[in-house]
C-alpha cells in the first residue's frame, strides 16, 4: 500500500502539478528544473508525512529530491534534443518514469 501511495504522489507531482513552463524550460533552466522538483516533491512530502516515522521522513525526502533532480537534469535534456522525433522522445520519457518509480521503490526499501 505504501508504494502505491508513493506512485500516486509521483503521478500527481510529475504530471498533474507540472505546468507548461516547467515542462518546456526544465531542460534549459536550473531554476525551472528546481521549481519542477519542488512541485513534484510536494505530494510525496504530504504522503510520507503520514506514513513514515519522522527519523525516516527527512532522509527519504532529501534523497528523493536530489535523485529526482539529477534524473530530470539528464533525461529532460536528452528528451529536449529529441523532442521532434517521437520514436526517440517517448522511450526517453518512459525511461525517465522507470528511473523515478525505481528510485521511489529502492529508497523506500532503504528506510
Amino acid at each position: 500500500m505504501t508504494y502505491t501511495l508513493l506512485l500516486f504522489g509521483h503521478w500527481v507531482g510529475d504530471f498533474a502539478l507540472q505546468t507548461t513552463p516547467m515542462a518546456l524550460n526544465k531542460s534549459r533552466s536550473l531554476k525551472w528544473l528546481s521549481i519542477h522538483v519542488a512541485a513534484y516533491m510536494a505530494p510525496i512530502i504530504a504522503i510520507c508525512f503520514f506514513i513514515m516515522p519522522l527519523e525516516e521522513f527527512w532522509p527519504y525526502i532529501g534523497l528523493n529530491t536530489v535523485l529526482h533532480w539529477i534524473t530530470d537534469y539528464f533525461t529532460s535534456k536528452w528528451a529536449y534534443i529529441h523532442r521532434k522525433n517521437p520514436r526517440k522522445f517517448y522511450p526517453i520519457i518512459g525511461l525517465d518514469q522507470f528511473i523515478h518509480t525505481g528510485t521511489l521503490y529502492l529508497t523506500m526499501d532503504l528506510f
